[in-house]
């Protein structure tokens, strides 16, 4: 299962589950991302290349005109 994918899950369970508050499922996530972040920035550091699948998002129409 990939990162995001269990995050929406683990996220949507937080939100169906009504026992946290808002601000609770809000800081959750936060550190979450920030963990991601972090392990990024890490395997930068170490000289390990992350690919990521499909095309980058920085091509495409961006910029042009209609």
């Amino acid at each position: 299962m990939s990162y995001i994918t269990d995050f929406e899950r683990q996220l949507a369970a937080k939100i169906d589950g009504g026992a946290e508050s808002t601000a609770e499922i809000v800081r959750w996530a936060a550190e979450r991302v920030l963990e991601s972040y972090r392990n990024g920035v890490s395997a930068g550091q170490n000289g390990e290349q992350v690919v990521r699948k499909g095309e980058s998002r920085r091509r495409g129409t961006f910029g042009r005109a209609a």
